[in-house]
This record gives C-alpha cells, sequence and structure tokens, in this order.
C-alpha cells in the first residue's frame, strides 16, 4: 500500500464508520430521491428497488468483510491510500490506466476521444489475456461502448431488458440452439423408439408375430406334406394293381433270363470239357443239342423280359399320371403347397420387420449380423427385445432434455459470463445473484461521475484493478439542500453528516478523482 505510517486502529475505526456511512446512504437513497435531471442509478424508473438495495448491501459487506478482488479498495474509497508501484506507466493514457495497479482515473468530457480511449483500453487489456468488465449507470452507456468494440473477443451484455446480439440473452439462446442443433440428428435416430407404441416397437412386434406364424405355418407345411406322402402312396397302393403285375411279371422274366443265361453258360462249359477229351467224344453230339435249345431259350427268354420291362414302365408312368390326376392326391399337394407358402410369407413378412429395426437401430445402437432364416431371426429379435426398453428411455431423456434445452433459461448465465473475455453491464446488474460470484482483472467505469458510490461498489468489488472515466464539476446526484435538511433531520447520532453528504450527493468519481496521485489519473480529449 501507499503509506507505512498510517495508525493501523484509526484507519481500522474509520473503515468501519466508512462502511457504516455508506449503508446509511443506501437506505436514505430511497428516502431522499434525486434531483431532477440527476437521477442517480439507484433510482432508474422500471428497476427493482430492493433488489437494487440488497445488491448494494451485498457489495458493502464484501467491501467491510476483505473479500474484494483487489485488497486495498477499502481503504483507497475511505482514505485516498493508493498503492504504489514501480516501472514505466507509458507516456499515453492507455499505457498509463493499464500499469496502475488499483485504480485510475480518465478525466474527459463525452466524445468520439473519449469513447476510442475506452475501446483501446477494453482491446489491449483483452489482448493481453484480462477479463474486462465494462459497466456503466444504464444500458445505453454499455450499448455505445459495445457497438464499437473490434470483433475477436466474446463480450456479453448481462444488463436485464437487453435480448439482442451481444446480451447474455441472446448468447444464452445461442449456445441453446447449438445444442439443439449438434443433438438433432441423435434425437431424429431415437425418435422411432418413443411412443405408446413406439414405430421400432411395432415393427418389432411385428417381427416377434411373424416368427410365431412362420413357426406355426412351417408345422402346418411339414404336415401337409407328411398327409400329402400318405395319401400318394395309398393312392399308388389303390390304382397300382396292374403295375404291381406288370413288375411281378418283369421280375419273372428277368428271372427266367439269369436261369437260361446260367444254363447256356454250364452247357457251353461242358461242350468244351466233352471236345477236349478222347473218351467224351461221342457225347458232344448231344451237348451241342442242347446248348442250341437253351440259347434259343435264352433268347425268347430276353425278348419276353423285355417286353414286359416295357409294359412295366409303361403301367408305372400311367401309374404316376392317375396318382397326379387323383383327386385326393391333388387336394393333399394343394394343401401341402398352401401351407408351405404360407411358410414362406411368414418369413418374409419376418425379414421386412428385421430389415426396418436395423435401419432404425443405425446410429443409436450397433445392429447385429443376422441370417434370413428362422434361427438367425429368433436370435436377433431377442437382441431387438433386449436394447428397446434402453433406447426407449434414452430417447426420452434425450427429448426431456431437448425440451428444457429449448425454453429460455438463466442457468447458462454464470457459465457464459465466467468464460467471456468481456462483459458489460449496468453496475447493478454487474451484481445480480443468477451471475455468480464473477471477478474481473480490469473494470472499466464509463461515466463515472453519474455513478454513486454504493452503487460502484458493486463493479469494483468485483475487480482487481479499474478504470474510471468521467467529467469534472458535475451536477450533484442530488439536491445539496434536501440531503442537507435529511440529514438534519434523520441522521444518527455520531455520524459524520460531511461524509454523508458527500457520499449521497456526490459521484465515486468525484471522490476518487480529487485523491488520486498524479500517476493515477490522466485528462484527455479536451
Amino acid at each position: 500500500m501507499a503509506s507505512t505510517l498510517v495508525d493501523l486502529e484509526h484507519s481500522s475505526n474509520r473503515n468501519e464508520g466508512f462502511c457504516a456511512a455508506l449503508e446509511l446512504a443506501v437506505a436514505a437513497a430511497r428516502e431522499i430521491g434525486a434531483a431532477p435531471g440527476a437521477r442517480e442509478i439507484g433510482a432508474t424508473a422500471g428497476r427493482d428497488a430492493g433488489l437494487d438495495e440488497r445488491i448494494q448491501r451485498d457489495a458493502i459487506l464484501r467491501l467491510r468483510a476483505g473479500r474484494t478482488v483487489n485488497p486495498g479498495l477499502l481503504s483507497l474509497l475511505a482514505d485516498g491510500l493508493f498503492a504504489d508501484h514501480a516501472g514505466d506507466d507509458g507516456t499515453d493514457e492507455v499505457s498509463r490506466a493499464l500499469a496502475v495497479p488499483d485504480l485510475f482515473c480518465l478525466v474527459a468530457p463525452p466524445g468520439t476521444s473519449r469513447t476510442l480511449t475506452v475501446l483501446e483500453i477494453v482491446r489491449a487489456a483483452a489482448e493481453r489475456g484480462e477479463r474486462v468488465l465494462i459497466a456503466a449507470p444504464a444500458a445505453p452507456a454499455v450499448e455505445a461502448i459495445m457497438s464499437r468494440l473490434p470483433p475477436g473477443a466474446t463480450v456479453i451484455r448481462t444488463d436485464q431488458a437487453g435480448s439482442g446480439p451481444g446480451s447474455i440473452t441472446a448468447a444464452a439462446a445461442g449456445v441453446q440452439q447449438r445444442i439443439l442443433s449438434r443433438s438433432q440428428s441423435a434425437a431424429r435416430a431415437l425418435e422411432p423408439w418413443l411412443g405408446e407404441p413406439s414405430p421400432a416397437l411395432g415393427w418389432l412386434r411385428r417381427l416377434t408375430t411373424a416368427l410365431d406364424e412362420a413357426a406355426e405355418a412351417r408345422e402346418r407345411a411339414d404336415r401337409a406334406t407328411a398327409h400329402q406322402d400318405t395319401t400318394v402312396r395309398e393312392a399308388r397302393e389303390r390304382l397300382g394293381a396292374a403295375t404291381r403285375r406288370a413288375e411281378q411279371d418283369t421280375d419273372e422274366a428277368r428271372d427266367t433270363v439269369t436261369r437260361t443265361a446260367a444254363e447256356v453258360q454250364a452247357l457251353t462249359a461242358a461242350l468244351r470239357r466233352a471236345e477236349s477229351s478222347r473218351l467224351r467224344r461221342w457225347s458232344a453230339g448231344g451237348l451241342r443239342r442242347r446248348l442250341s435249345d437253351a440259347v434259343r431259350g435264352a433268347a425268347a427268354a430276353r425278348s419276353v423280359w423285355h417286353q414286359t420291362t416295357v409294359a412295366y414302365e409303361n403301367n408305372a408312368h400311367a401309374l404316376d399320371r392317375a396318382v397326379e390326376q387323383d383327386g385326393i392326391v391333388r387336394a393333399a399337394a394343394d394343401r401341402a403347397a398352401f401351407a408351405g407358402l404360407a411358410a414362406l410369407r411368414a418369413l418374409e413378412s419376418a425379414e421386412r420387420s428385421a430389415h426396418h429395426l436395423t435401419r432404425l437401430l443405425d446410429g443409436v445402437a450397433e445392429a447385429p449380423a443376422w441370417i434370413a432364416d428362422p434361427a438367425g431371426l429368433a436370435v436377433f429379435a431377442e437382441h431387438c427385445q433386449g436394447l428397446e426398453p434402453v433406447l426407449r428411455g434414452r430417447a426420452g431423456l434425450l427429448r426431456e432434455w431437448r425440451q428444457r434445452a429449448a425454453r429460455p433459461t438463466r442457468q447458462l448465465h454464470p457459465e457464459l459470463l465466467r468464460y467471456a473475455d468481456v462483459v458489460a453491464a449496468t453496475c447493478l446488474d454487474a451484481g445480480r445473484p443468477e451471475h455468480g460470484d464473477l471477478e474481473f482483472d480490469l473494470l472499466v467505469l464509463e461515466d463515472a461521475s453519474r455513478v454513486g458510490v454504493p452503487a460502484a461498489l458493486v463493479p469494483l468489488v468485483r475487480a482487481r484493478r479499474a478504470v474510471l472515466v468521467g467529467e469534472m464539476r458535475r451536477p450533484p446526484l442530488r439536491d445539496t439542500e434536501v440531503v442537507r435538511a435529511w440529514l438534519a433531520a434523520r441522521c444518527p447520532a455520531g455520524t459524520d453528516a460531511d461524509e454523508m453528504a458527500a457520499l449521497l450527493t456526490g459521484s465515486v468519481f468525484d471522490r476518487v478523482v480529487s485523491r488520486a496521485p498524479e500517476r493515477n489519473r490522466a485528462v484527455t480529449g479536451w
């Protein structure tokens, strides 16, 4: 701090008295009112006076408890004790303002030069990675600065009435819109799993129903096929008498052919043995006659066998045609064909349902490969039955979350303000409870000559350094005679009336600039 010769006991009493005077000034502001043409921010029409008073009292409590970002703020405001700082401050107002460790006063009338200087201070601080709070007594002054800030930094305006570009309401709406856009594809993919019943559940039920129907149809088809086989056997038994006789004749003819062929073979062998033996030559003639008869008999047997075979084949073909044309057989065949077709259609229906479910699972869950048969489809259906309640719950949660995200809300405001590079607000809006406990590296208080000390405390307690921008010789915030009369009638005993009058009629700029050392102030724009 600036001085090491301060009486600490006296300083403590002085600081406590200053805080008590601030609290009394907040209470007195409601009763005194504002002078015409010089209404202080606390009396702005349309605001919640009770909330504004609580915000100012909270700032005073922070000041009294030492919970300010700048630990020397109380001594500075109460006694004008500015912090020492070493180093080169620079020659221009921007460099000097950024070099001061606690508070800098920029004296300038309203106009282009003053606004450009303020904008340059904000830009330079933001480029250094500092979080900047821009405060002003009213929203128009805040908007005038915001509208001229260069692009690049994240800037949010916190005033509650604002909803246009740059406002915290618009920023929150933009975040909500980005959240909704990024979750839209997932919501669209999960949408078929919602509802009672959901489209996905409908396809799952179709799949299981089709599988049940396919199983029943396959059983009916198997029974119909078995009945058809039985009917064919019975028809063959009933219509196949001629065929059976022809088959019997063919078998007998084949046996005769076999027997005569064996006889020819035996006689041929006997004839060869007789011809080779001198003792048996006398029997060769008889063997030749017998062999000749046997050969003729074998030829006749083969002819008969051929004829019976042809007759059997003709009878067999005739039997096949007769069986095919039999009414009972045809009815059984039709029933078997219809049953098989019904089983095939049920399986095709199950396949279509499985294809639909596979498409619905795309993008929301891994769809297992399945085989187009009853067993493979049954495994796939079981997998989908396990996934359905999970995906339905996930879809419901996502829909509820998106509905909540689409509604206007202030829940995002603290986080948006916490990560913004530059925050712009009226003095009292900077301390609204829903904005959280914000801290800044630099406060730029525009038009500080129109802000009383209690209202200025709201942004001041949240900043490590501050630049107050204002004018000299501004009219008092309240009528001096009215304030003196109120103090004479209502001021508690032991209260410093001069201090109270200064707090009620003077601005924070008047209080600080008159005590600021040369290096903590600059005059520009004249």
